[in-house]
């Protein structure tokens, strides 16, 4: 800070750079590489959409760190179960060649995440302290992502 409290160019410059952000390591992991590969197999399977909705939902979302995107974190298991549904009810909806390739993108991008949160052992393995951080914020970047696809599976009224 220059003198009377103003930023001057070299106060706001920061200390340290890291090689790479928090959540590019995560994007870049292995264990999300895997789950991308994953995912457009899981997304044409209505019994594997549900077995994963099933294993989200058993998760302790309500609670810290996963709280914090429990409204998202529920939107997303609505999105899996009715794409399930769709997909036994009326398959060739979701096989229209008119859906944009970027939200057919972001749909696998949802299945990606939810399929790495429930991996154990990521980036940072859940079962050590502070495990579920880079599930929170690779959640995060994606539930942003994603806005589109999950706003309408989003509660109009908090539960209470």
């Amino acid at each position: 800070m220059t003198m009377g409290g103003q930023v001057d160019e070299q106060s706001w410059k920061p200390r340290f750079r890291t090689a790479r952000s928090t959540i590019t390591k995560v994007l870049e992991s292995s264990a999300f590489r895997y789950s991308r590969e994953r995912a457009p197999k899981i997304i044409d399977d209505a019994a594997a959409l549900r077995r994963l909705a099933e294993v989200v939902e058993a998760l302790d979302y309500a609670n810290p760190p996963l709280s914090t995107i429990a409204d998202r974190v529920a939107a997303a298991i609505k999105f899996l179960r009715h794409r399930a549904h769709r997909l036994e009810t009326d398959p060739d909806a979701l096989a229209d060649p008119g859906v944009a390739a970027g939200h057919a993108a972001c749909e696998r991008l949802i299945v990606a995440s939810l399929d790495y949160l429930i991996t154990p052992v990521d980036l940072v393995p859940d079962f050590r302290p502070g495990g579920y951080i880079d599930d929170v914020l690779l959640l995060s970047w994606v539930f942003g992502a994603a806005a589109d696809e999950l706003e309408p599976y989003l509660e109009d009224e908090p539960q209470v």
